[in-house]
């Protein structure tokens, strides 16, 4: 490692949501808050705040009358908090290309750059328990209109963050020893991807938004393609209807499809890394710019629901497990998954789950998809949940050799031996304080219907 301070803002702060995204420290609420605070102040430029006090009264809500000779809860934790990044970084975070370090005896963060050397990454173990987490009591409040200031240059850091982490140089050199075969349980998905000749794409969902001339974000819906250019005004409002009723007096609006979510962020990192440790060189491309070419000629891995990726819906693929996103004027986290074939006890739709009185997300679901693409012998992984926070999920779990290896003895279980060409996974993510905790396979299925697998096309090289 070298600690550096050529680090961007960006770099920095997708470091922290690495981390706050981590199983590592699910449940270590009051450490990701001073972290958070720490490390946004530090990109703010603010170093005067990061101090003894000032995370004692802001952070752990201690009276202004704090005195750190009384009371040393900031050095507690502060302790608590080195010893819970060594532990990700150690483990589940090994690969991140920039890791968080704060010096004993101090609370400023630094920041270290990973070497060209990339090691395995190595799987955390469960959670550990910090101390219990306090529900939100606001209820989950959400509107088709978005302010500017926060949820766009949130977005903007998300994907500018995006091509900083996953396009930073991957490649192995000629004289880099050869890389380590992959797995046997990540082989059966990874293995097209990973030995390709030529290069796959890593595709991620980009949701369609308008903007005011007050800078208000407005989700748009609309059945057909635009060619339109970033920032060009929008001759028709049609689509914005389907959540509700247009304002009155919006005044013009201006398309922008450059946004994606933070789960396909890390799940991009996450798979760049995997390909990478194999020398295997890859390409990164935002759904709306993904074409019918692409998937004729390279191995393809989606990031988030095909109601995003709308180029799925046009695959000669009939699928048991599908998104559905419900018609009129209803929330978009109604959005399930429909089982078109549910087996005896079984249900046939997969909703959110959320807690009863403040109605924030306690589980959702998701889906590996490993599809036969319009070629024969290419084919297409899609990874997707309800929310980004699912989609992150379920990379993680199909990255991971133990899940993989759990997939595999369900399927077992089931009397085949080995996994079908061609096969989706229904996982269940459970979710606290926002972060997907566990994953967990509820079952594995054959896909019924491809015209790839019955022409006998299932070699997986």
């Amino acid at each position: 490692m070298v600690v550096t301070s050529d680090t961007t803002a960006d770099e920095r702060l997708l470091a922290l949501q690495l981390v706050l995204q981590s199983k590592t420290f699910s449940e270590c609420e009051t450490l990701r808050q001073i972290l958070k605070f720490i490390v946004e102040r530090s990109v703010a430029e603010r170093a005067d705040e990061i101090k003894e006090y000032t995370i004692a009264t802001e952070v752990l809500g201690r009276s202004s009358d704090f005195s750190s000779k009384a009371d040393n809860i900031v050095r507690v934790q502060a302790a608590r908090l080195r010893k819970k990044l060594a532990e990700y970084y150690n483990g589940e975070g090994a690969q991140d290309p920039v890791h968080i370090f704060i010096a004993r005896g101090h609370y400023y963060p630094e920041y270290l750059t990973q070497p060209p050397t990339v090691r395995p990454l190595v799987n955390s173990s469960e959670p550990q328990a910090e101390q219990a987490v306090t529900p939100n009591p606001e209820p989950a409040k959400l509107s088709a209109t978005l302010n500017w200031r926060s949820l766009a240059f949130g977005l903007l850091i998300l994907n500018l963050a995006l091509l900083t982490y996953i396009l930073r140089p991957f490649s192995l050199s000629a004289d880099s020893p050869k890389s380590p075969p992959l797995a046997k349980a990540l082989a059966v998905l990874w293995q097209p991807f990973a030995s390709s000749s030529q290069p796959p794409i890593i595709v991620y969902s980009n949701a369609l938004f308008l903007m005011s001339e007050q800078g208000d974000l407005y989700r748009y819906y609309t059945e057909t393609s635009h060619s339109l250019a970033m920032g060009a005004q929008v001759p028709s409002l049609a689509g914005l209807e389907r959540r509700g009723p247009i304002p009155a007096h919006l005044g013009p609006l201006y398309y922008f499809d450059s946004y994606t979510g933070i789960g396909e962020v890390v799940a991009a990192g996450r798979i760049s890394q995997l390909l990478a440790r194999r020398g295997q060189d890859f390409s990164v491309k935002r759904s709306r710019i993904t074409s019918y070419e692409d998937l004729r000629n390279r191995h393809v891995i989606f990031l988030g629901a095909s109601l995003e990726n709308e180029i799925l819906g046009k695959l000669p693929v009939e699928s048991d497990l599908v998104f559905e996103d419900p018609a009129g004027n209803e929330f978009v986290g109604r959005l399930l998954i429909r089982d078109r074939r549910p087996e005896a006890n079984q249900p046939a739709t997969y909703e959110f789950r959320r807690d009863g009185r403040t109605k924030a997300l306690q589980s959702e679901y998701a889906l590996i998809s490993l599809l036969p693409s319009v070629t024969p012998n290419q084919y297409i992984l899609v990874l997707a949940g309800l929310s980004t926070l699912g989609t992150q999920a379920a990379a993680e779990f199909a990255i991971s050799e133990a899940s993989m290896l759990t997939l595999e003895s369900m399927w077992a279980a089931s009397g085949d031996k080995d996994l079908p060409s061609y096969f989706q996974a229904l996982l269940e993510v459970q979710i606290r304080d926002g972060i997907a905790v566990k994953t967990t396979c509820l079952f594995v299925r054959r896909l019924r219907q491809n015209r790839q697998e019955k022409s006998g096309a299932t070699n997986r090289g």
